[in-house]
């Protein structure tokens, strides 16, 4: 989870309650006490209160469940002729962007480490890595409007990035400048690259990767241009609806701008309250707390909500533009139970006699594991989602049609449900080639084959002595060590040498195999040393093994 820090004697200034006090609420509130070193603290926030992952907006929070500042607070947005053109030529790159206009900030260096620090994580959560949206924030008195939202070719254009002393193209940022090196997969496949520029054609930035060194801020910046691009509109909403309350809770102006798509103008930000029902029974249900409306409307004004009106037994609601995480009534009834404080909730025994015990196969995962580190391997733990590149090519393997695809995925690491786990170990070997050997991996994980959810089991070993029979070896032991009846059989697999594989048959049903990893599986992945693997199906696994 996002982790921010903070001075704890600011935090207690504006959301004006006593550090011992304050460091009491927080954890009520889904905010962690890290550390506290001086006065720095740091808390583990929640990501889905992108809304709370700045001093600002933690602040206000904490006002709101003290009871000093409660219900909806409405802001009076200024305007400006400001606008920003966006060209077709983005469409195919990051089509969209959003804009506005902080005037009178009175800029210091806790605010503009507290300005760094959200656009961090709000690029690390609702940005997806930069992916979705990008944050830009300028000097405006450098510049000049009216603005343009363009695409370029890499080698076009050139500026002074932030960081940089001389000009750069669009193509050497991303060759050779920290930032560039580290988002350039965004831009991959790309032949043009976003830019936004002034009238008198200054580049302000180059999205998603680096600002331009002209519109730096600083603390005699006063009035900012907030810029904001990526791929999901709804996304950077949320983002500028947060940065900018985030901004008016230091007393800043915010000015309404355009964005001009053809004809089509639409401005920015836009704070006006969003909507929803619930049920006062289903309040009462969920919760099994016999709350009565007048007590809900008090909890539900220290959390931030306004109630509309009230029809029957439902309750028509306004939220803050900022709170993004608000997508089903049980959304709100979690805040419900916040503010009701968890602690008073009492706990009951369940109506169920029956007491829960372990399931066979989970016992047979433990005794495994315990296996291995005693044979000396390292436990990892991977992500379900890999791609079809990792399972299939990089494996030697030919792709199948049978593999479930991620519908709308992030990245193509993450577009596919993984069939098995070697690939994952494959690519832990090769994050880790640079340490000493042997190398000896292990995971017990899911996977999911025909749409079906599984459990394997599988381990690596690289090292200059690794090979089939010292695999044998090790395999054997671990298997007649949770007294399986097992033979091997040869076996042919693409992504082992041949005639170094084996299948691992247990009631005339293979189980799982092992062998010698091809060479050309190891090149792909760029080790340099011999490797061995085996994949076993715990699910299949005909034991009883003893705890």
């Amino acid at each position: 989870m996002p982790v921010i820090t903070a001075s704890l004697s600011e935090l207690s200034d504006m959301s004006k309650t006593e550090p011992d006090e304050l460091l009491e609420l927080l954890p009520k509130m889904a905010v962690e006490v890290e550390k506290i070193v001086g006065d720095e603290v740091w808390l583990e926030v929640y990501p889905d209160r992108c809304d709370m992952l700045s001093v600002e907006g933690l602040a206000r929070a904490v006002r709101g469940y003290t009871g000093v500042e409660t219900g909806i607070i409405y802001h009076e947005l200024g305007e400006t002729d400001i606008t920003t053109n966006v060209e077709l030529s983005v469409q195919d790159v990051r089509p969209y962007i959003v804009t506005a206009v902080v005037k009178g900030i009175d800029l210091d260096d806790r605010i503009l480490r507290s300005l760094m620090n959200v656009q961090e994580k709000l690029h690390l959560t609702l940005g997806r890595g930069r992916e979705k949206v990008a944050i830009g924030v300028h000097d405006l008195s450098k510049v000049k409007p009216p603005f343009t939202y363009k695409a370029v070719s890499p080698t076009s254009r050139s500026f002074v990035p932030l960081q940089y002393h001389r000009e750069m193209t669009l193509e050497e940022i991303l060759e050779k400048h920290d930032k560039g090196k580290e988002y350039a997969h965004i831009l991959d496949g790309a032949d043009r690259y976003p830019l936004i520029v002034d009238t008198e054609d200054n580049v302000l930035s180059f999205p998603p990767i680096i600002n331009g060194v002209l519109t730096e801020v600083t603390t005699d910046s006063k009035d900012l241009f907030i810029d904001m691009t990526g791929t999901d509109l709804k996304a950077l909403e949320q983002s500028m609806n947060i940065l900018c309350t985030m901004f008016l809770e230091r007393g800043a102006e915010i000015h309404r701008t355009a964005v001009e798509y053809g004809t089509k103008q639409v401005r920015y930000p836009d704070l006006t309250p969003s909507e929803t029902t619930i049920s006062i029974d289903e309040i009462r249900k969920l919760l099994g707390i016999d709350l009565d409306e007048e007590e809900i409307d008090k909890i539900l004004s220290r959390m931030g909500y306004e109630i509309k009106d009230v029809d029957g037994t439902y309750l028509h609601l306004k939220y803050p533009a900022y709170r993004h995480d608000i997508l089903h009534p049980w959304d709100v009834i979690e805040d419900v139970a916040i503010g009701f404080d968890y602690d008073r909730f009492k706990g009951r025994m369940p109506n169920e006699p029956t007491i829960g015990k372990p399931l066979k196969s989970k016992k047979i995962e433990e005794v495994m594991t315990e296996l291995m580190i005693g044979l000396g391997f390292n436990e990892v733990m991977n992500p379900t989602l890999s791609s079809p590149s990792k399972q299939f090519d990089l494996m030697e393997r030919v792709r199948n049609d049978e593999f479930v695809r991620i519908k709308n995925p992030v990245s193509d690491e993450g577009s596919c449900l993984r069939e098995w786990l070697l690939p994952s170990l494959m690519d832990n070997l090769k994050e880790n080639r640079n340490n000493p050997l042997p190398q000896k991996l292990f995971e017990v994980g899911d996977v999911v084959i025909d749409g079906t959810q599984r459990t394997h089991m599988a381990a690596v070993t690289l090292g200059p002595e690794i090979g089939f029979t010292k695999m044998k070896s090790m395999v054997d032991g671990v298997l007649r060590s949770v007294d399986l009846d097992f033979t091997v059989d040869v076996k042919e697999h693409p992504t082992f040498v041949p005639g170094r594989c084996a299948a691992i048959i247990c009631n005339d049903k293979e189980i799982g195999y092992f062998g010698e990893i091809h060479p050309a599986v190891l090149t792909n992945f760029g080790l340099e040393q011999p490797a061995s693997g085996w994949e076993l199906y715990l699910g299949d696994m005909i034991v009883d093994p003893k705890a």
